[in-house]
């Protein structure tokens, strides 16, 4: 296939570029010989090569993990439930995974990335779970809208829940970051915390590709294969748990990035997950890191977050699927 060809080393280069780019540009423009030294020969006296060693490195190195995770967990799900417009942020497992990560606030001020990263698990867990049980009473392949419509509500559940609880313990400047979504926060001990779950999810997620595109086929014909459809699933749901709930840690509720990217990657490299699946991770990597990039250049020295310019990106994607019928 010509397009899948040339679709990987394109989008590898576009990345490479993007995180460069990322490493220059901001409220303010690094010099290039800043950028080459904090990264080769970096001196901590010198302020320009802290800009870019301690906040804009992080930073990019997170863009790079959280739209590669957002983007292979919404391909997993659309996979395994045969939803074209299935996304963790749609489904209401980033607003749960926000809901722990209020719930935790609330017992401590300034929390550390592994008390954020467990409350975004449970959180993100009892939405997966409730998504589950529910959508099981009848099939877990309910009609597409059906789906969307029970994630809407979850995720409206848990908005409100995480919403009321900024305001009864006064958390609102805390949990504003989290409820817009963004990378400013970003350290060097949250990646350290967050880089071995997101990199176990990503390693399973591609291993477990070949059984997802038997299961986009449908349940009768993982089956006529030796398979466990209900296996695959779970396994599926674990593997999205980590990449959603890790990412949600560090940047916020932002959705739509499971939505977009796996339906441009399957123009180009076809519906097999063994390549969907990679595919998806790189082109996800790249999005969310343009994104960021425009966060900062569009109204400097303020920053727009970059989960509002997802979204602005993100709703016309989703009317332009249901118009075209993919629901």
């Amino acid at each position: 296939m010509a397009k899948r060809k040339y679709f990987f080393p394109v989008v590898v280069i576009l990345l490479a570029a993007a995180m460069i780019l990322s490493l220059r540009y901001g409220a303010v423009t690094s010099k290039w010989s800043d950028v080459s030294q904090a990264i080769l020969n970096f001196d901590p006296a010198n302020q320009g090569e802290q800009l870019v060693r301690y906040l804009r490195l992080p930073r990019m190195l997170g863009a790079v993990l959280v739209g590669a995770a957002f983007a292979i967990s919404g391909a997993l799900i659309q996979g395994i439930t045969s939803n074209p417009i299935a996304d963790s942020g749609l489904l209401g497992i980033n607003s749960g995974a926000g809901l722990g990560l209020a719930l935790v606030f609330t017992l401590n001020a300034n929390p550390s990335p592994a008390m954020g990263v467990i409350g975004s698990f449970i959180g993100a867990s009892v939405s997966i779970l409730l998504i589950y049980l529910i959508s099981t009473r009848v099939s877990f392949s309910l009609s597409p809208v059906r789906i969307v419509l029970l994630g809407a509500a979850l995720s409206s559940f848990f908005a409100a829940v995480s919403q009321s609880i900024s305001l009864i313990f006064d958390l609102n400047q805390d949990m504003t970051f989290w409820f817009v979504g963004g990378t400013a926060n970003i350290s060097w001990q949250q990646l350290q915390t967050i880089f071995p779950l997101i990199l176990l999810g990503i390693l399973g997620s591609c291993l477990i590709s070949p059984q997802v595109t038997l299961l986009s086929l449908g349940d009768d014909t993982a089956i006529s294969l030796g398979k466990n459809p209900s296996r695959i699933r779970q396994l599926s749901l674990f593997f999205v748990l980590l990449l959603a709930g890790s990412s949600v840690a560090l940047v916020g509720t932002i959705s739509f990035i499971g939505l977009i990217v796996p339906h441009v990657v399957r123009f180009f490299v076809g519906y097999d997950y063994r390549y969907v699946i990679p595919a998806s991770g790189i082109f996800g990597a790249l999005f969310f890191v343009v994104a960021d990039i425009a966060s900062r250049l569009i109204a400097p020295p303020l920053e727009t977050p970059a989960g509002v310019i997802i979204t602005i990106i993100g709703v016309p994607f989703l009317l332009l699927q249901i118009r075209k019928g993919s629901l």
